[in-house]
Order: C-alpha cells, then structure tokens, then sequence
C-alpha cells in the first residue's frame, strides 16, 4: 500500500478552480456586455444565421443611404418642376389677356413678363444637388440649358433665336409681303394665284377654294407649285355671293379668306364690286368680266397681304421657335413626283370639237352615226371634213405599237381592222358610230379602248396608260375632232403631280384613279431605320406590309408608324415630306429605285435634315429650303441627348431586387415646349406704329396660349411629376419593407449573440457556491497528514 502524495490531489483540483474562475470571467463579461462571446468561435452553432443577418442589416444601411440621397434629389427636382408650372400659368394669364397696347419696344407688358419668366426658367433648370445638375440626364456633370442671353440673342459666333425668328420671318412674307403668293391676271377676265415654288417650306400654302360666284370658273387648286385660278363669264356674279380661299401656315394652323360678291356702294369691308354695266344706256352696256375680274384681283391682294402681315407674321414665330428648339426634323422629296395620266388628253375646244348631232343642239354620244342619212348623225360639217374626197381621209395615230392609220372611206359602208390600221365607211347605210372612232384610236394607239372616251361636252379624251405619248396628225380629218397635230396622253408636262390619293401601282384609266408614273411591285421593299416594309399583291397585314393597291397617304401612315413621329408626314403640290422626332436615325432606301423615284426621292437613303433648322440662303425673302443649323446657331440644351427614357438617365437600387428611375432631362417635351413658347413670346417685337402690329401680337398671344395649354396625347410637367413620385413611392415601400426586416434580422443576431442577464446572474451563482465549495476541499485537504490521515 502506497499513499499519493496531496501535489497530485492538489493540482486537480486547482485546474478546476481555474476553470471555475474562468467560467466566472466569461460570464461576468456577458453580464457586462450583453455577448454571448467577444469572438465568433464562442458564439454557438446560430452565429452562421447572425452573420449572415448582420451582411443583410449591412445592405439595408446602404439602401437607406441610397433612397435618403435620392429623395433629395427628387424632392428638389419635383419643387424645379413646381415652379415651372407656376412660370406657365403666369405666362398663359398674360398671354390669354394680353392687349395690343406696345411699348417703345414693340412689345406689351405681357410680353416682357414672359421675357422675365424665360430667364427665371432657365434658371430653374439648371438647378443642383451638390455638384450633380438635375436636368442633364447622364451628362449630370454639365450645365442643362445656355445662359438665357445666349439663348435669345446669340454669342460672336452662334445666332440666337432673335436671328432665327428674323430670317424665318423674312422667308415666310416674300419680297412683296404675300406669302410667297404669286398673284396675276393671265387673262382680263380671271385671276390666278400660285405658290412660288413647288416644296418650299416657306409662306402661305393653297389648300383649298370655294365658289357660289355665279358665271364664274373656278379651277384648282392643283399643279406643282400649286396654285388656283378664277374665271368671270359673260353673266356677272350675284350680290351677296362668296368666294372663300383656304390657306395652310408654316406652324400648320389654318386661315381663311371670304370676299364676298357686292354692288354696294361705297364696297364693304371683305367684299369686291361687281361691275354693274349700265342697262339704261342705248344700247344697254353689259356688265364687264374684266372689271369685275381686276376687283376681285385688287380685293384679294389686299386680304392677302393682310393675312401674311398678321396671322403668318405670328405662326411664322412660333415655327421658327421650333426651328430652333425642337429635335425633331424631317426630310423632303427633292423633286415633285408625276402621277400617271390622271388627267388624260381633250380634244381642244372651238369649232369641230364639240361634235352636234345634225340639226340638234344635243352634244353627240358614242352611238351617234356616221351615216348622213340616219337619225341621229354628225353634224354634215364633221362628216364633209371626214370624207374630204372621194378617197377618204386618214388620221395617223402613232403610239407604242408605231404609226398606225384610220381611213374614212365615203364609199364603204363596214368598219375594218386590218394590223391595227381601220377603215371606217361612211356611205349612206353605214353602221358606223362614232364609238368605232374611238375604237379606232385605241386600235392605232395600242391601248385599252376604256382609255379613249367621249366626254359631256363631246371631247375626245385620250390616256395611254402608260408613259407613251399618243401622236395624231392628219389634216382636215383632225380638226374636225379636235385632235390637230399635237402630241396626246402620256405624263406630259400639263400632268399634275402626285396627291395622296395617288395609287402605288396599276394602270392609269379615265376616270379611275391616279397611278404613280413608275409603279411598286409585289415583293418590292422600302426599308425605314432597319425596318422593311415589304409590298404586297393583296391582304397586307400590321406595320411592315402595304398593298400595291394602296394610295400614297396609306404609304406615308406606314413610315409614320415605324418611325414613331408625333407630327404625320405630308404631301402637297406633289411635294412628300417625311417627318420624325429623331433625325438622326432616319434612314429610307428602297429596293426599286426607279419607283422610289416617283415618289420624288431621288437620292437613297433618305435621311432628314437635323436640327436646329435654319433658311438656306440669302437673301432669305427667296430662300426655298431649311438646312442644319448647328455649326452656326447657339445650342440651348446642353445635357445628354442620347436615346431612351429621360427617367432612365438616372437609376438607383434601393433593395436587393428594386430600381427606381428618377432622371429628367431640360429638352423634354413638355419642358422644351413650354421654354419654346415663353422664348417666342417674350423674343418677338413688332413696329410700335405698323399697320397689323396689334394684329400680329393678338395672333401670337392665341397661339403661345394655346400652346401653354396641355394637350391631349402631349408630356406634361405634371407627367413627370408623376413619374418621379412614383419613384418616391416605390422607395417608401421598400423603405418600409426593409424597416420590418431589420427587426426581424436583429432579433435574430440578438437570439443567436445575445446573453440573457437572468440566465447569466444564476449561472455566476452556482459557479461561485462550486468555487466555495472547492475553495473548502482544497482548505481541508492542505490540512491532512499521515498522522491524521492515519
């Protein structure tokens, strides 16, 4: 038997005590802490869901950062764009109640507070948040919009809009302050008047003439450049009867004139005098065509340079003020396309034209013969200068099949055809008709026998159908129908342009439609920004198909609907002009050139003259096109101007799986619209002392009204506004979202890190009743020796 020594004992028990009083430590620093652990490795199996809590607090904490930056970028756009609401509704007051009242200036007081307003304006969008400007888009760190003066009056090297507003308007008027309206008298008895040059943007545009003139003739408007004509006849007008002129403005408005028919004397305000003749002289004098014609001419002049000093005057301004603020552009056709024999050849007037039945005043129908002795017939005269001669008389016709000959033969009594040669008998018993002339000319010509007709009057109308002119020569016989010696049919210089009407393809007929001169076919392409449009026989289907049927407004509304333009594009006096709101990207080619053509395109691509637009040569009174501006006229906007959402020039992530678009860009619509009519208003000035300058206010003051005034289909700021709040809105909920999930992360790290006070306070205790205890073992256990032990 052995006895250990009491080291061994000792030490055991001492490393218990020191594992008691370390235990006491950790538990004294939970208490103190609130920790389960000062370090990772003491915290238990849960720390793996704090420490991926605390990651999520981390990303919440960011998020908050993010939508509290945000918000004060919104909140200072959304009070930019309040105060841009209260600048024009200022304006529209003033320009709604403005009176014709002008300063030394030129302008009324309306005016200069509009001038006023443009500059806070431009003031308001070029607000900052810190460095960041909030009108730029993704350009954030450049200036939004020009300095006001730049803007209006240019720098040493740049126009300003002043300068562009001066040498539209100079455009606009002419040299003789008409409108680019070319008024003559081609005749004593008529009147005519003509835009000065097919295509031009420029002045009035003819769109449309009416007439209750009794013995007038009205023709147009038509042609290219279009124009209309008036003709008095023998019996004069009635008192009170109209004559009304329809007319287009550069900013797309529409004026009308009315002149009425007067035998008042002195003649009214918007009237012209009928001249009266004198039925009391002996003999009586008859009321002169060519007085009342000069009347009309004189009355006219007037009201038209009244309209061009006043209303174009004004819509002359507000174009040019999209001149030189809108993006968007547009391209023309460089040359008026011809439509295919849509007005056909007539036999000319006078005597032999008009055919009469003989001893009737009835005009002949296609089934009148050509025999003397049936009833009815052609008057004997045609008939003599038919026959001529013992021999008969021959036309020659010469069309696309070569010279060909129609024989009158006064011994025959058939019609025969022979390799497109006819004789046509005219002896008495005859069946012949005067249809068989026509068959006739149609036969010699190679033509449909529908494109030879005979009209009320008893004209003989020829159309080819095609681009071949039809040649008749022949002597006494042609005279005798109206067809002496001159060249018929065909796309001849008297051909009018293409209209929206205008079929893409198909044969040209009398009385059918206009046909292109050059026609589309099944398969053919027009390729528009990278877009085809293919053509189709029949059964054409959304955006990218068009029958060959279809007319050329079918053709215009599909390119519209592929570029997406907010202003259809048009054609007048034969004139296409394609219009977008991105002109850089417009690019039309298409894969029959010679049809493309047609329409007046001659150059491929297509591509539209960029902004902003200025007149194209000096001096600007005959200038005929606009041209891109830009390396000479100051840029108003500054900011990014590249593709996409104005809100997306701006993007944050406010939670894990949510962005919020915030951006504004200084040329959106509704601002660039709002900052163009305010520009315009406050810019323009007139004569203080001009004949139409309280006129030319008055007219512009509606249209800058009208134009502050939101329309249905347009951006307003109160669109982007919304916009914006929606953003606001998004943030808030995931504001809230992340709010409730903080809790419930930090509960989390809580339960897994956290030391319970209670828990900890009875731990220490037991602790401290085993450390006395052993404290007192160890005390009794020093004390044993072998004399006691034994």
């Amino acid at each position: 038997m052995s006895i250990s020594s009491i080291n061994y004992s000792s030490s055991i028990l001492g490393s218990q005590i020191r594992n008691i009083n370390q235990q006491l430590t950790d538990l004294s620093t939970q208490l103190s802490t609130g920790k389960l652990s000062q370090n990772y490795s003491g915290m238990g199996t849960n720390e793996g869901f704090a420490i991926a809590g605390r990651s999520q607090l981390s990303n919440i904490a960011a998020y908050t950062d993010t939508i509290t930056n945000v918000n004060v970028n919104i909140n200072l756009a959304n009070t930019a764009l309040q105060s841009l609401t209260t600048i024009r509704n200022t304006v529209q007051t003033g320009s709604a109640s403005t009176s014709r009242d002008l300063n030394v200036n030129g302008q009324t007081v309306a005016q200069n507070t509009a001038a006023a307003q443009f500059g806070s304006m431009v003031g308001v969008l070029n607000t900052q948040s810190g460095n960041r400007y909030l009108f730029s888009g993704t350009a954030f760190n450049t200036q939004s919009v020009a300095n006001a003066s730049d803007i209006i009056n240019g720098t040493t090297t740049q126009a300003g809009l002043k300068t562009v507003m001066a040498e539209r308007q100079a455009a606009d008027l002419g040299a003789n302050g008409m409108g680019r309206l070319v008024q003559t008298q081609p005749t004593p008895s008529s009147v005519q008047v003509s835009e000065d040059v097919a295509g031009s943007p420029f002045g009035l545009k003819i769109a449309a003439v009416s007439s209750t003139l009794t013995g007038a003739t009205v023709t147009g408007p038509s042609g290219s450049p279009v124009s209309f004509s008036i003709d008095f006849g023998a019996t004069p007008p009635n008192n009170g009867d109209k004559f009304s002129v329809q007319f287009t403005l550069p900013d797309g408005t529409t004026e009308q004139i009315d002149l009425t028919a007067s035998s008042a004397t002195p003649t009214p305000l918007g009237s012209f005098a009928i001249d009266p003749g004198n039925p009391n002289a002996i003999p009586p004098v008859a009321s002169d065509p060519n007085i009342t014609a000069s009347n009309l001419n004189t009355a006219l002049t007037t009201a038209i340079k009244k309209l061009a000093g006043t209303s174009l005057v004004a819509a002359s301004a507000v174009t040019a003020g999209d001149n030189f603020f809108n993006k968007a552009g547009s391209a023309t056709a460089t040359t008026a396309g011809a439509g295919n024999l849509i007005s056909p050849y007539t036999s000319t007037t006078g005597t032999g034209s008009v055919a009469l039945q003989d001893s009737a005043s009835a005009v002949s129908s296609a089934t009148t013969s050509l025999d003397a002795s049936a009833t009815p017939h052609l008057d004997g005269t045609i008939l003599n200068a038919l026959a001529n001669a013992p021999t008969g008389t021959t036309l020659t016709i010469t069309g696309a099949s070569g010279a060909q000959t129609i024989t009158f033969d006064p011994t025959a009594t058939t019609v025969t055809t022979a390799g497109g040669n006819t004789t046509i008998g005219l002896a008495s018993g005859s069946s012949a008709k005067v249809s068989d002339i026509l068959n006739a000319i149609a036969t010699a010509a190679g033509i449909p026998a529908a494109n030879v007709t005979l009209s009320a009057n008893g004209n003989i109308q020829i159309a080819t159908g095609t681009g071949t002119d039809v040649a008749v020569a022949g002597g006494a016989a042609a005279t005798a129908l109206g067809l002496s010696s001159v060249t018929r049919g065909g796309n001849v210089a008297s051909t009018p342009p293409i209209t929206g009407s205008t079929v893409l393809s198909g044969t040209a007929t009398i009385g059918g439609p206009e046909v292109l001169s050059s026609s589309f076919a099944a398969g053919d392409t027009i390729t528009v920004n990278g877009q085809t449009l293919t053509f189709m026989t029949s059964g054409a289907t959304g955006p990218n198909q068009i029958n060959i049927t279809d007319d050329i407004t079918s053709l215009l509304g599909k390119i519209d609907q592929i570029t997406g333009t907010t202003k259809p594009s048009t054609i007048h006096g034969g004139v296409i002009t394609i219009n977008t709101d991105d002109p850089a990207s417009l690019n039309i080619t298409s894969s029959n050139s010679t049809a493309f053509g047609a329409l007046g395109f001659t150059s491929s691509p297509v591509t539209a003259t960029q902004p902003p637009l200025r007149v194209g040569s000096s001096p600007a009174s005959s200038a005929t096109t606009l041209v891109n501006g830009s390396a000479n006229t100051v840029k108003w906007y500054l900011g990014n101007d590249g593709p996409g959402s104005a809100r997306s020039t701006a993007v944050a992530r406010v939670d894990d799986s949510v962005t919020v678009q915030y951006g504004a860009q200084a040329n959106e619509d509704a601002i660039r619209r709002q900052l163009q009519a305010i520009a315009v208003f406050g810019t323009f000035s007139t004569s203080p002392t001009g004949q139409y300058s309280g006129e030319q206010v008055s007219a512009l003051s509606s249209r800058v009204t009208q134009a502050l005034t939101p329309q249905t289909g347009q951006q307003r700021i109160e669109n982007i506004q919304t916009d914006i709040a929606m953003a606001q809105n998004t943030m808030k909920d995931a504001s809230t979202r992340q709010t409730q999930a903080k809790a419930q992360l930090q509960s989390i790290i809580d339960q897994a890190e956290s030391a319970s006070p209670d828990q900890v306070a009875s731990q220490i205790l037991a602790l401290q009743n085993a450390l006395q205890a052993s404290y007192q073992v160890t005390s009794n256990l020093s004390q044993l020796s072998l004399v006691k032990f034994l």
